[in-house]
């Protein structure tokens, strides 16, 4: 019984019209019979994810995600695969009948990906501190290996680079502050304008410092390397999923993501906001497992330790509208009033961090050399 008269003996018509162009999606993968398992993301999530079974092994068929206007994809599927050949842990992909990576229909484009079954992040676990640790070894070796790789540099359009993104954040959060559903509670959009004003403040040297500093380590990244795109086990990696965003770029601007990430951040399975961990900048315990880990992978070149704290203030604006602020600036819902006490202590936090970031400089570095 192929997927089609499953549906419709349990569901009825409903959804049918979706079902067929499921189906569709299947054929082209030369798949004739599989089973739905269900949604591997909320209901709420407009990307498709769906758990699926081929003869008794499962899949995730996905929509892929897109990527810049004209990008080359190809380079996401040759970088895959070539660290999947060195020992990196990345689930497997099915091939069409002709040896493609991904069908497209129409406009969308769907990949089978194999179904990993590790644990997802959570800094509840037991394993937290462990996971830590392994995040930050599997981050060093990800980037040992991608010092080998011989294929074409995939960059990115200047727009894109990390200084143009972030100058586009503060951007977004300005006009956030000056829109019309915040202008009526302000001390809210005074905040959320000091916020802004603050990192105004701090970032064009931060990238003076970075651009000044030469020999810095550059190659393929990850692109988005945080705890919901890794799975564990008790104390290990055991697959890094969601490749789209890799392209050319420093080391130091992943390793600084990923340090606000994993020392930073809450990370809770039953909810839909990443809070901060801590009361004021990033964990130590954490900073330092990770930076350790990381470090006895892949030490610093001379000089890169010491402007670890400015990559640090560059990408934290952006890790923060996506986490600890993300309600403030992508929530369709209402916002009551009873939560404005919690927005205005998140953004007290998220305000702090300039000046935690200078203290902290030299020990940052530390941590890391």
């Amino acid at each position: 019984m192929d997927e089609y008269d499953a549906q419709v003996e349990e569901g009825g018509q409903e959804g049918l019209e979706d079902l067929l162009d499921l189906n569709e999606v299947m054929h082209a993968f030369g798949v004739e019979e599989w089973y739905n398992l269900g949604p591997t993301e909320p209901s709420q999530s407009e990307v498709l994810s769906l758990l699926v079974e081929i003869q008794g092994q499962r899949y995730v068929l996905k929509e892929r995600a897109e990527g810049l206007a004209n990008e080359d994809t190809s380079h996401r599927y040759e970088f895959r695969t070539f660290l999947q050949q060195v020992g990196i842990p990345i689930p497997s992909l099915r091939l069409t009948p002709t040896g493609e990576h991904s069908v497209s229909l129409g406009e969308d484009c769907f990949e089978l990906e194999e179904w990993v079954d590790g644990e997802q992040f959570s800094t509840a676990s037991p394993h937290s501190l462990s996971w830590v640790s392994a995040a930050g070894t599997m981050l060093g070796r990800i980037h040992q290996a991608s010092r080998r790789y011989a294929g074409k540099e995939h960059r990115w359009p200047s727009e894109a680079h990390i200084g143009g993104v972030v100058q586009g954040y503060l951007n977004l959060a300005y006009g956030k502050a000056e829109a019309s559903e915040l202008s009526e509670i302000q001390a809210l959009s005074v905040a959320l304008t000091n916020w802004c004003d603050q990192w105004a403040a701090v970032l064009p040297a931060a990238m003076v410092s970075i651009g000044a500093t030469r020999g810095l380590p550059e190659f393929h990244i990850h692109g988005d390397y945080h705890a919901l795109n890794l799975r564990f086990a008790a104390k290990n990696v055991t697959d890094v999923l969601n490749w789209q965003a890799s392209r050319w770029e420093k080391r130091i601007i992943e390793l600084a993501a990923a340090l606000f990430y994993f020392s930073a951040l809450e990370w809770y399975n039953d909810s839909p906001l990443t809070r901060p961990l801590v009361k004021r900048g990033l964990d130590p315990e954490r900073a330092r497992l990770f930076l350790s880990a990381y470090g006895a992978i892949y030490p610093p070149v001379p000089g890169e330790a010491a402007v670890l704290g400015d990559a640090l203030t560059i990408v934290a604006p952006i890790a923060t509208i996506n986490g600890p602020l993300e309600d403030l600036f992508f929530a369709e819902v209402g916002r009551e009033a009873s939560t404005i006490d919690d927005v205005m202590e998140r953004l007290s936090w998220a305000s702090s961090l300039p000046a935690w970031l200078v203290r902290v400089r030299r020990s940052l570095g530390e941590m890391w050399a």
